[in-house]
């Protein structure tokens, strides 16, 4: 049995010199081991002293260099590391040495060559610690010890016989290391433990196999299987040994009978293994895994999963790592992801379009699939719009982590139960919900001893354009901390500014790039293309071609125009393999240039492959290559080459050549098969034909744009030619109608025709009369088919967005506006309806729609649709959505900053809503709640209690934040936050205001009283320089928020109570409600003295109430007030005139006798088409179109009772 000796060495630290006023920079310790994976160190932000203290274990007889290692981090491309220096450490010679002492610091000096040698004053060099290996230790037969140097002994040798073609070559570097590292960590820790030294002395027995195939190599391939199960058993049992040692990711003691019982398992399958290996016979063996599972998840459980509607992330056919290669990457990575003591849970893997982070990431998946630990695996692609969806990313690792555990899957099913809109949330929502909620519960704990689980998501870049992956951005970045450390998440993407700025300085994430430069990734290149071409070789056995070909020399060669990019490589492979003759091909790449940088050499790759197609001086087959790349480009879906020529046959295009006569030509560029979806070959493809610059010919350019226009009339047309009422012969019955298979161009058209429309800004009047002439005549067809596609719900998002664009357009087409106006409100009343059952589009929402719209003018002559005697109404009415009650009637409303949340305050305690779709998404503090109020951000809320303390609480768990804030008010009925979210003030009974710092959760400013009866509101001015209170005394005061002095007041112009104030946004007025049923506005600039005369401080006064007015507020553009009052109306007012708007005043029919806060008005951030209010009773959301058309085009609604309000208004939102 080889018997290498190890030694323990330690990395201390290095000085690396700087180079006159050079910045710091991140550098590591690169550890090169003769015949096996290199280990590293971690990585240290030098100042021209780098301090590491890290242990590693090596073998005594191996050659070892030690390099420092700077990565370099260039935002434009690449993104990599350069080498500082390497030293060669023997340490032989230095054990040889007469030294008396255990260990022995030794220093290093670079050499006078290297980069860390500047001058004799400014030497580099690395000190490191060495431990001279021990006397044997007189240990019984069964020593822990013993047999772990023994096992890393025999899978040292394992490494350097496994072939490159072997599958188990990854599992044997895996188990190398994890081995070592886990001895490292407990050598002689566990000695003393019988049944551990047991199970490692049996292990020991089961690697004596090693032996046989060192002698005999060939019989390794007859036992693959059998020893890649032994590999992958071994991980498992050394993350349990790690574990159970107390160095693990739980860092405490294992249940013992559980440890027992995991041992006896472990024991017995290592018994049937080497059982399997000594008899030849293949055994059926359960694989050990030290996670616990449950093979069979219930069906509920499934299907509550499946309402998560994760992304579809099938793709078996996902190209992995040659063998052999990318060992360095994979070690580093796996490094990090079994290594308990980084407090790094996110690894971001980055660098150029080409160098291969897609191949790792499908690679990092097999591996920890075989090994039971993959929990989740989540990659995008550009052209698929259910692989490119920000939205969807959160809702699909959730919904794979929870197939993979049934535990968690079952707290993410008690997750969707009680919140079914739960895919509707905000990402930061979905996150916490979904996994951190989850992961966070009792039940889950034990995940913390079970050992690291993997999640993956690759190729960051493709998902979504930069605005839109934002919000995912910033809940990776900020959220992915809370995850527990056993959830290790790997991130691939190109070095993007956005994702770069977003990950990169974060404490929890590793930043890893891969050095397209290095040696390695040089040897990796040169070994991919050595077994490509050896395989094209083997194809073309009539070629008669060299046993060697194409040489050493030729692939040297082909490795040098590689850039060390293996999408080149890849490229060029197909190149080869394409052509009729390979060595003529391959000559041609050889001929071609050696380029500078790794762009150039994509554009002379790709140049050389569109060459090779030849017929370029054809005009047609220009065109037809233009044509059908240009659909593949742009379309959010990838199309079959049949679905491409039926779009051309709907859009009567003259060409009639089917695709595939052109695509043809082209297999070195293009994937896919005659019956599956084309696709370019690699992103990189893509950006080179879209860059003038870049492909330099006018007949390979393809123009984003007019693609996008062309493949809008193709869906038009398609849509033209197939739609029609009930296309599917359907029967109107209360049955459920399942998802219908339409033809893949005609779904394709109805899914995305509007989003190629929109595509296109500032388009001529033509395309507006095109869509136009397509809705006037199938606008009800388009929403019963979208209904058959189970997709009714995405009908409004996108007539929003067609409105958005019909008003952005040259030559605004008006009658389209109008009809694309009424078409979103059709969808918003009718849409629950229309998903029950197609054909309702017909017989139940169109008879309702209302009698003077647009829509229903040019519908109502339909066949066979009912009619309502004498209309059902002329105009749409105001209402857009309701919201339920729960805890009784509502006493005050808040809306998140950014308008997605809404949170309802009543006696029994606070709830947070979805402000789009009314779901409840949390519960907040319970029980005698006054008024709540979201802080600036939307994640913290306030609430005060009747009982005189508020407290601060979380608005995605609901959980409260530190302990409540108290002081001597008596009841609080105000709060209001600063503009920064810093600071918080509160009032009530007992006529004070005190400031509290919300960080710290202590006073900043507690002056004595000032109004003379208890205090009803408050407000901040929007620059925070002062706030506002309103008494039940009739006054308002005005405060310095520093000084806490009164600036402004007492102003008196109200006979009764103030209940509500707010400032403008330039801060300049305040409008108050009062219960002398008046609604104010004042003037505030200070300027004249403190107890102003009544003349200087009058109010304007707005009379219309006939009660109490018990809330106001401001729109964001200063130009409208909204008051909500006891005489159950809600009244707009223009700020400046102040007219009242009364064609949007609506009346609820019963009346109560709670108060309420009004919180804000919210303008549609997407294109101003409305103001929306919240009426807190029921909760109904109001939409009044004054943005939209002029003054004279306003629908005026005349005041009428409104039967979905049932009490007086005394909050809105």
């Amino acid at each position: 049995m080889d018997s290498r000796t190890y030694y323990k060495v330690d990395i201390i630290e290095a000085l690396i010199p700087k180079k006159g006023a050079s910045k710091s920079s991140d550098v590591y310790v690169k550890i090169h081991i003769e015949g096996l994976p290199p280990q590293k160190t971690k990585v240290f932000q030098e100042d021209g002293k780098a301090v590491w203290n890290e242990h590693f274990m090596l073998p005594m007889e191996a050659e070892i260099q030690l390099e420092i290692k700077q990565i370099k981090r260039n935002p434009l491309f690449r993104h990599g590391s350069r080498s500082l220096g390497k030293v060669r450490l023997d340490a032989a010679a230095i054990f040889g040495q007469p030294v008396v002492a255990a260990s022995q610091d030794v220093r290093l000096d670079f050499p006078s060559d290297e980069a860390l040698h500047h001058d004799a004053s400014q030497r580099g060099y690395l000190l490191v610690r060495l431990h001279r290996p021990g006397e044997p230790v007189k240990l019984a037969s069964s020593s822990a010890d013993k047999s772990f140097s023994a096992l890393i002994s025999q899978l040292d040798t394992l490494v350097q016989i496994v072939g490159v073609v072997s599958q188990i070559h990854p599992f044997v570097n895996l188990t190398w290391q994890i081995v070592s590292s886990l001895y490292t960590v407990v050598r002689g820790q566990l000695d003393t433990d019988k049944r551990i030294a047991d199970l490692a002395n049996l292990m020991e027995d089961v690697y004596a196999f090693v032996d046989d195939v060192k002698s005999f190599p060939s019989k390794l391939s007859s036992l693959e299987e059998t020893v890649k199960k032994i590999l992958s058993q071994t991980i498992e049992c050394m993350l349990f040994i790690q574990e159970y040692s107390g160095r693990g990711f739980c860092g405490r003691t294992l249940n013992q009978q559980w440890t027992n019982d995991q041992i006896a398992r472990f024991m017995q399958t290592f018994a049937m293994l080497k059982t399997s290996l000594s008899t030849g016979v293949g055994v059926q063996i359960a694989f050990i895994a030290h996670r616990i599972y449950e093979d069979v998840q219930s069906i509920v459980q499934t299907q509550s999963l499946a309402k998560l509607h994760p992304a579809d992330m099938d793709d078996p056919s996902r190209p992995a790592c040659l063998p052999q290669t990318r060992s360095d990457l994979l070690s580093s990575v796996f490094s990090w992801a079994m290594n308990p003591s980084s407090n790094q849970n996110v690894l971001w893997l980055h660098g150029p379009a080409g160098s291969g982070k897609s191949t790792v990431a499908t690679t990092i998946a097999n591996i920890t699939r075989d090994l039971g630990r993959l929990g989740a695996f989540v990659f995008f692609n550009r052209h698929m719009a259910a692989r490119n969806d920000p939205a969807a990313v959160v809702r699909t690792l959730a919904f794979q982590l929870g197939e993979f555990d049934h535990r968690l899957g079952a707290a993410i099913s008690t997750v969707i139960k009680n919140t079914p809109s739960i895919r509707q949330s905000p990402l930061r929502q979905q996150f916490h919900k979904l996994l951190v909620q989850p992961l966070s519960e009792s039940e889950m704990a034990i995940w913390s001893q079970e050992g690291p689980v993997i999640a993956v998501i690759d190729a960051l870049d493709e998902c979504g354009h930069v605005g839109e992956r934002e919000d995912l951005l910033s809940v990776l970045a900020l959220e992915s901390v809370k995850l527990p450390p056993t959830l290790r998440i790997i991130v691939t993407s190109r070095t993007e500014v956005d994702i770069q700025e977003a990950l990169e300085a974060r404490k929890n994430i590793c930043s890893t790039p891969i050095d397209i430069d290095s040696l390695a990734n040089d040897k990796d290149i040169h070994l991919y293309l050595y077994n490509r071409l050896q395989l094209i070789r083997s194809k073309n056995k009539y070629l008669s071609l060299p046993q060697d070909w194409p040489g050493n020399n030729a692939i040297d060669a082909l490795a040098a125009r590689a850039c060390g990019l293996f999408i080149w490589a890849f490229t060029a492979c197909r190149y080869v393999e394409n052509g009729q003759d390979p060595g003529e091909r391959l000559a041609d790449l050889l001929r071609t240039d050696v380029c500078l940088n790794a762009e150039s050499a994509l554009d002379l790759i790709y140049s050389t492959a569109l060459e090779s197609a030849g017929r370029w001086e054809d005009p047609a087959f220009s065109a037809d290559f233009r044509d059908i790349l240009g659909v593949v480009i742009v379309a959010k879906n990838p199309l079959t080459a049949s679905t491409i020529d039926r779009l051309n046959e709907a859009a009567s295009v003259s060409s009639t050549r089917p695709s595939l006569h052109t695509i043809q030509h082209l297999g070195c560029v293009f994937r896919g098969t005659t019956s599956e979806p084309i696709h370019v070959i690699h992103p990189s493809f893509e950006d080179f034909l879209t860059d003038r610059a870049r492909c330099k010919r006018d007949e390979w350019f393809i123009d984003v744009s007019l693609h996008h226009q062309r493949l809008a009339r193709q869906c038009i047309g398609s849509l033209h030619a197939t739609l029609k009422r009930n296309m599917c012969n359907l029967t109107l019955t209360t049955s459920v109608v399942d998802v219908m298979i339409l033809p893949d161009d005609v779904t394709y058209s109805c899914i995305f025709w509007i989003e190629h429309v929109c595509e296109l800004v500032g388009s001529a009047e033509w395309l507006s009369i095109e869509v136009y002439n397509l809705l006037v005549k199938h606008l009800l067809h388009w929403i019963e088919t979208m209904s058959l596609l189970k997709k009714a719900r995405q009908t409004i998002k996108l007539l929003m967005r067609l409105e958005d664009w019909s008003k952005s357009t040259h030559g605004r087409h008006q009658e389209l506006c109008d009809l694309l106006a009424d078409a979103v409100r059709f969808c918003q009343a009718f849409t629950a309806v229309i998903e029950q059952h197609p054909l309702l589009v017909y017989s139940s929402a169109l008879p309702f729609t209302p009698i003077n719209s647009v829509l229903y003018q040019i519908f109502k002559d339909e066949l066979s649709i009912p009619i309502v005697a004498g209309g059902f109404r002329d105009q749409w009415t105001p209402l857009l959505m309701d919201i339920p009650r729960p805890g009784g009637e509502v006493t005050s409303l808040s809306l998140s900053s950014d308008g997605s949340q809404l949170i309802s305050t009543a006696a029994r305690g606070c709830y947070v809503w979805d402000a789009i779709s009314g779901e409840l998404l949390i519960h907040g503090p319970k029980g005698g709640v006054a008024m709540t109020v979201f802080a600036p951000g939307g994640q913290l809320a306030a609430s005060c209690f009747f009982s005189g303390s508020i407290v601060l609480w979380d608005t995605f768990s609901g959980k409260n934040i530190g302990q409540p804030l108290k002081r001597d008010q008596g009841a609080i009925y105000a709060l209001a936050f600063s503009p920064d979210g810093s600071r918080l003030i509160s009032g009530g009974q007992n006529c004070t205001i005190i400031m509290w710092d919300v960080q710290a959760g202590s006073v900043i400013l507690d002056l004595p009283a000032a109004h003379t009866k208890t205090i009803l509101c408050l407000s901040f001015s929007p620059d925070g320089s002062r706030y506002a209170s309103g008494s039940r005394d009739g006054t308002i005061r005005i405060w310095d928020a520093t000084s806490g002095r009164m600036v402004l007041g007492p102003l008196r112009g109200h006979s009764g109570g103030v209940y509500s104030l707010s400032f403008t946004p330039d801060g300049t007025r305040i409008v108050s409600g009062s219960d002398d049923k008046i609604v104010c506005v004042w003037d505030v600039q200070v300027g004249s003295s403190l107890n102003g005369s009544r003349e200087a401080h009058r109010p304007i006064k707005l009379h219309g109430h006939r009660s109490i007015v018990f809330s106001v507020a401001v729109s964001p553009d200063g130009r409208l007030i909204a008051s909500a009052s006891k005489d159950t109306t809600v009244r707009l007012w223009n700020l400046e005139s102040g007219e009242e708007l009364s064609h949007l005043v609506r009346q609820h029919r019963m009346s109560c006798a709670l108060r309420g806060i009004l919180a804000a008005v919210r303008t549609s951030p997407s294109c101003n088409r409305c103001e929306r209010c919240y009426c807190p009773h029921l909760g109904c959301r109001i939409s009044w179109k004054h943005g939209c058309r002029s003054q004279a085009q306003r629908p005026r609604f005349p005041p009428r009772v409104l039967t979905r309000w049932p009490a007086h208004c005394f909050g809105i939102a």
